[in-house]
């Protein structure tokens, strides 16, 4: 997905905050929470488990004084807030919806991400009616564990009824989408980001700079 404006996000969760009187300065609440976000991944930077977007909340209002549980139905709207503001900043290229019903003739699909709040994903697919090309979605947040945990691929194979072999790996990371499939058994595709990036590509089994290169690539794997 598009790089996004984290602030804008932040900002819309902390307005429904406020709404549910919850009042805390967005300053503040802003620091605290990129604190305690950053100490929740330090926790789990072996195991790569995926803490919970709801416990970063719960856990930075404490700060303020306020004992909610991330099931609170204030801090999931505030979350929900934060995923609409997600999915209103990311845009499409023309030609995606195209490309994966042509992929979807062949192959059986699946989308992985790493996502600690996965109505970001789920509310992205919704507005550009994407899910429904996607026979299988896997999202951090909902699985527990965040790529290149084997766990969340392994989940993936045995969703969509496959093995390692079977499947072809496709994302613009080295470490998620490249290191971590192949050592699951699986052939991937590296999307570059830009003409700029380093040499590092974790040797993929071919590159691509957009999803349209994606059907002529496949067909040579």
């Amino acid at each position: 997905m598009d790089q996004f404006d984290y602030d804008a996000c932040l900002s819309e969760l902390h307005e429904s905050l406020l709404h549910d009187g919850i009042a805390v300065s967005f300053q503040e609440f802003r620091q605290l929470y990129f604190r305690t976000r950053d100490r929740l991944y330090k926790e789990t930077e072996e195991t790569l488990q995926e803490p919970n977007f709801l416990l970063r909340v719960s856990e930075n209002l404490k700060h303020f004084g306020y004992t909610l549980e991330e099931t609170d139905e204030r801090i999931v709207r505030a979350a929900d807030a934060f995923a609409e503001a997600f999915a209103g900043q990311i845009t499409m290229k023309e030609y995606v919806p195209t490309v994966l019903k042509q992929l979807r003739r062949k192959y059986k699909l699946g989308l992985i991400s790493n996502f600690a709040y996965s109505s970001c994903v789920t509310t992205t697919l919704e507005r550009f009616d994407l899910a429904k090309f996607f026979d299988a979605i896997l999202i951090s947040g909902d699985v527990g564990w965040r790529k290149p945990n084997p766990r969340i691929f392994q989940k993936a194979l045995e969703s969509l009824g496959i093995g390692a072999s079977e499947t072809v790996f496709i994302g613009d990371s080295v470490l998620f989408d490249v290191e971590g499939p192949k050592k699951m058994g699986m052939k991937t595709v590296l999307m570059r980001k830009s003409s700029t990036e380093g040499k590092k590509t974790g040797n993929p089994d071919a590159m691509i700079s957009g999803l349209d290169e994606l059907l002529v690539v496949l067909e040579n794997l």
